[in-house]
């Protein structure tokens, strides 16, 4: 995922199901948090964003099932790692600020 404004964020790299990321381009946290609830992607909390498992999928090429099966695993192992929240509608991922 990758943020460029306080307005602009946008779900890329999505066939890396390895790696979950928000890469912020010169955009201080707040205006993060405020680009991912601007387009319902989540939300900052801390150093991490809790991002929208169900907006992730979206971002997908669902209609590949191997696609749809890599990124179940991916929410599994981010459950297992205590990386979902409660009700896992909510994925955790690191914040990355660059230049």
């Amino acid at each position: 995922m990758k943020i460029h404004s306080a307005r602009e964020a946008s779900v890329q790299d999505v066939e890396n199901l390895r790696e979950l990321a928000v890469r912020a381009h010169g955009v201080d946290v707040d205006g993060i948090s405020a680009a991912l609830q601007a387009n319902g992607l989540g939300a900052v909390d801390g150093d991490h964003a809790w991002l929208d498992v169900e907006r992730l999928r979206r971002s997908g090429p669902a209609e590949l099932s191997e696609w749809s099966e890599g990124f179940a695993g991916m929410i599994s192992y981010a459950g297992k790692q205590g990386w979902l929240n409660e009700d896992g509608t909510k994925v955790r991922a690191h914040l990355e600020h660059m230049g």
